[in-house]
């Protein structure tokens, strides 16, 4: 924590270091890692983070320490009042190196976007604009020739003019054009004039990719991003070092091939494993700053758990979004419960292409995440952003979902090999995230999931075994559980959430928990006919398919034994129905006694 931190002032959502460093906002200092970043032999390097682990806010630290005071060169008071206190000021070798000693092109592409290819072309000419708007002051510079002045005059009237790239197919070709050249046009004319190399800096370069894979432009997206960072850091002698940002490696032979001393620093990395991200002790002295200590372990349930091969990390969006709650007027800080800030609509979808998976192992796998355990999986290089559906396996959706943070790494199991991985899921806020779609998948909301569950009641009140026996079947493929107290066991959790999702004024649904022998029980009562249905059902003991038959019909026997169907007489039930089901994994037998 900065000593410039003010404990009246709360936590704010900026990717602003200036912000946070001038506003008496808390700031971990991250800056001792300034000094082996700018000491890399590295020329290009690309660092890979979860959401919300202040990628860009690490990425303005250092271009606010390296970037030079364009109208006064030498002048490095901006950095001396920035990271005034700060760690790095310590190092006076590294600060008379590069503390405002060099110029930067810094570009952010997480707002790059849209349902067509010319509306993120046009999304992308906005965030130029800002970029050339910054360096326009070099149009009457005369150091720069007449071509190169007027050259940046035309970018600049390109990125500005409104909607220039959707006026025609000519345009759009100019548009894209300019920005294959933006990073190393401007590159060169700093250079030019200033006679020192450019750092580069671009954020979130996968957005775009990913923007165009869920509207059908990925090819013409990911030219457009290959254009722009090989013009800038292929053989780009007017610039120094390069660095960007992302969640996912993704493109590596199309984007990244021919770059020059390139190194990810991902997950599985050595170095820069705290870069960003907050360590438990930065988070305690965090909430120690705000008088909060006592919560620390809630913190970390909630919002640790993460693991890059060094210590373990909390997220610190969630962790600063959750002291701006408890410090907020009216909160009780000791007792505001914990919840969950993520909600980020590319990790839903991953997700839910999880739990829609036609293969039933892969839903096995994620119940067992779900449950707490670790899934070891073949981590998926990719070389496109690929399109999530509902046929991609398990290993490549697990993969970008390591990627983005909904996984991390068991520091507890070894890696089997480079390419294996043990993965768990971190914490409480992402088992949220999970949930979440779950709720929305098996619920009326999902239009397919409610109209199984309508042929499972209507199959039960029919008496059709065969086809109770198909419904459940097929919505057992893909049915993820969240255990709770609500629930004996996850057959419980199945039946009851299904049949409840139908149940009607004239149909209704009581559940029975387990009375002993493992037997639990399910009754449907149809008044509108006086029909009633009465379902016993038990697990296999021995976790066997080809013993179901006799598990089934054991449910029936303990069912018929039972008081149930004089119970339901008693009520005025004329037809009554019953069935045994055997459950064991995703399996299931049911059998039917002879109606009366």
């Amino acid at each position: 924590m900065t000593d410039r931190f003010t404990p009246s002032i709360p936590p704010a959502s900026t990717a602003s270091f200036e912000e946070l460093v001038t506003c008496g906002r808390p700031f971990v200092d991250k800056t001792a890692f300034l000094n082996p970043l700018l000491h890399s032999g590295c020329k290009v390097t690309q660092f890979l983070r979860p959401h919300g682990f202040g990628r860009s806010l690490s990425m303005d630290m250092l271009a606010s320490f390296v970037e030079m005071n364009y109208q006064d060169p030498g002048d490095t008071s901006r950095q001396e009042r920035l990271f005034q206190g700060l760690d790095v000021l310590e190092d006076q070798e590294l600060c008379s190196k590069f503390m405002g000693s060099y110029p930067v092109i810094k570009l952010s592409l997480g707002d790059v976007g849209g349902t067509s290819f010319p509306e993120a072309v046009q999304s992308m000419l906005s965030q130029l604009r800002e970029l050339f708007a910054k360096f326009s002051f070099l149009q009457d510079s005369p150091k720069q020739p007449d071509e190169i002045r007027q050259s940046l005059r035309n970018k600049l009237r390109i990125c500005t003019e409104e909607n220039f790239a959707l006026l025609s197919e000519g345009n759009l070709s100019t548009s894209l054009h300019t920005a294959w050249q933006s990073l190393a046009f401007l590159s060169d004319i700093l250079f030019c004039e200033y006679g020192k190399q450019s750092i580069i800096i671009v954020d979130d370069y996968d957005v775009p990719l990913q923007q165009g894979t869920a509207h059908g432009y990925y090819k013409e997206i990911l030219e457009a991003v290959i254009g722009m960072m090989g013009h800038a850091m292929k053989g780009n002698a007017s610039q120094m070092k390069g660095f960007f940002t992302g969640c996912i490696n993704i493109a590596h032979q199309s984007i990244f091939g021919g770059f020059n001393n390139y190194v990810t620093f991902g997950p599985r990395s050595h170095w820069f494993t705290d870069f960003m991200g907050f360590t438990r002790e930065e988070t305690a002295e965090l909430l120690r700053d705000y008088s909060m200590e006592e919560r620390l372990p809630e913190v970390i349930e909630w919002y640790g758990g993460y693991s890059m091969d060094g210590p373990e990390l909390l997220c610190p969006a969630s962790v600063m979004s959750f002291i701006a709650d408890a410090k907020a007027p009216g909160s009780n800080p000791a007792t505001l419960p914990l919840r969950r800030y993520r909600d980020i609509p590319s990790d839903r979808e991953i997700i839910e292409a999880c739990m829609t998976s036609t293969h039933i192992n892969d839903c096995q796998r994620l119940q067992a995440l779900i449950d707490g355990s670790s899934e070891t999986i073949s981590l998926t290089c990719f070389t496109t952003y690929p399109r999530i559906t509902g046929d991609t396996r398990f290993d490549s959706t697990a993969t970008l979902l390591l990627g983005t943070g909904c996984f991390t790494m068991d520091p507890a199991k070894e890696p089997l090999d480079w390419d294996k991985l043990a993965i768990r899921i971190p914490n409480r806020e992402i088992l949220c995230c999970f949930q979440s779609v779950a709720d929305q998948l098996f619920s009326s909301q999902n239009h397919e999931w409610r109209e199984q569950a309508v042929k499972l009641r209507d199959s039960l009140l029919d008496g059709a075994t065969d086809k109770v026996w198909d419904a459940i079947g097929i919505m057992l493929e893909n049915f993820i559980a969240f255990r709770s107290n609500a629930h004996e066991n996850y057959y419980q959790c199945f039946l009851t959430g299904v049949l409840n999702l139908v149940s009607t004024e004239d149909v209704s649904v009581t559940s029975t928990p387990e009375r002993g022998g493992g037997y639990s029980a399910i009754t449907l009562r149809r008044k509108s006919d006086q029909t009633a249905v009465i379902i016993e059902y038990k697990e296999s003991e021995d976790g066997s398919f080809a013993t179901l038959d006799k598990v089934s019909d054991k449910a029936l026997e303990h069912l018929q034994a039972s008081q149930y169907k004089h119970l339901l007489e008693d009520e005025g039930f004329t037809r009554i129905l019953s069935y045994g089901l055997g459950f064991t994994g995703r399996d299931c037998v049911v059998t039917m006694a002879d109606p009366e």
